[in-house]
């Protein structure tokens, strides 16, 4: 399967559900980009790999505050220990805007590792 199939796939399976539930995630780690969506109490984040409790904290301040509908969107990049990453975006609605949180995701990976490998 193909990037923009996954990426399609993973919307299409987030629009199946509730506004204030709809995510997608896109899970980065080395050269590769895996794509899920569903509904965000379908999606958890791997609280053992976190770098710290404060990470942990902040994200479930978002994601409640996304439940309640007192944001219609929201993003979140998660740094895990591994050196992986996950762009969670909630809300949203189309491959336009699932690219443009891509894109800030990846720029915000690569200033925090330098990594030359992060390709869009």
């Amino acid at each position: 399967m193909n990037t923009n199939d996954e990426i399609n796939l993973a919307l299409n399976r987030a629009g199946q559900v509730a506004a204030n539930r709809r995510v997608v995630v896109a899970l980065i780690a080395e050269s590769t980009v895996d794509w899920w969506g569903g509904s965000i109490d379908d999606w958890a984040v791997d609280e053992a790999l976190l770098t710290s409790s404060a990470v942990l904290n902040d994200y479930r301040q978002l994601v409640r505050a996304f439940r309640m509908r007192s944001l219609s969107t929201g993003h979140a990049v998660i740094v895990y220990r591994n050196g992986s990453y996950a762009s969670v975006m909630l809300g949203i609605r189309t491959l336009v805007e699932a690219n443009r949180r891509l894109v800030e995701a990846m720029e915000l990976v690569r200033i925090r590792s330098g990594g030359q490998w992060l390709r869009i």
